[in-house]
């Protein structure tokens, strides 16, 4: 099962990693479900303001210890992935909850795991698991029997049918759809509004309707404008 939110007599307090528009919405999601914002980690920021909430600079510029809540607000799925990497060697353990939205529906009988954001209007189906720092975009959904490696991602309005398997990091587009029974290898990434009706190995940049491979990529490879 999905972690509970925090009590509403007692908010919990989340400090947020990033201040981009991701740090934006992942701030709404997190004010959904209960916690508190106490500011945004951005270095290039330092001394700004996000929404009404302070940028508080580098995480060396935090003076509470030990760290509150923790929200990783990165979009690229290596990058989310590195940073996860940098603050856990820096600091040791860390509490990342995962936030999901009220409007998201999450099935009994599916799990979702800690770091990971469910937008608004995510459908996960039902025996389905979710990993670890994992973005389900607005209006995404991933249906029953599914998975998604630690750090993978679904665009806004991406949609999988069920027994779908995406690997570490895996990326699915804006508007793409995935085909029941599919799998998408680590480091792939589907274009947007590409229809994938068959298996995609790993490190490949597939797209088109029905979706063919353009490209091999490596992991860290760009793949947001």
């Amino acid at each position: 099962m999905a972690q509970d939110p925090p009590a509403p007599d007692r908010p919990e307090r989340l400090l947020i990693f990033g201040a981009g528009g991701h740090a934006v919405s992942v701030a709404s999601v997190a004010l959904s479900c209960g916690y508190e914002i106490s500011g945004f980690i951005d270095a290039n920021r330092a001394g700004t303001t996000l929404c009404g909430y302070p940028v508080l600079g580098g995480l060396d510029a935090v003076a509470t210890r030990p760290l509150p809540a923790l929200a990783i607000a990165v979009g690229d799925n290596a990058g989310r992935q590195r940073v996860h990497g940098e603050l856990s060697e820096a600091f040791g353990p860390l509490h990342f909850p995962c936030l999901i939205h009220t409007s998201a529906v999450v099935s009994s009988f599916s799990t979702v795991g800690e770091g990971t954001v469910l937008m608004p209007g995510v459908v996960v189906g039902a025996n389905t698991r979710v990993g670890r720092f994992c973005i389900l975009n607005t209006r995404s959904s991933i249906d029953h029997d599914g998975t998604l490696a630690d750090f993978a991602s679904l665009a806004p309005g991406a949609v999988t049918g069920g027994h779908v398997h995406l690997g570490e990091r895996a990326a699915v587009s804006i508007g793409a759809t995935v085909k029941h029974g599919v799998t998408i290898g680590a480091d792939s990434v589907v274009g947007a509004n590409s229809y994938v009706n068959r298996d995609v190995p790993g490190h490949h940049v597939v797209y088109g309707t029905p979706a063919r491979t353009v490209r091999r990529r490596n992991t860290g490879d760009p793949y947001l404008a």
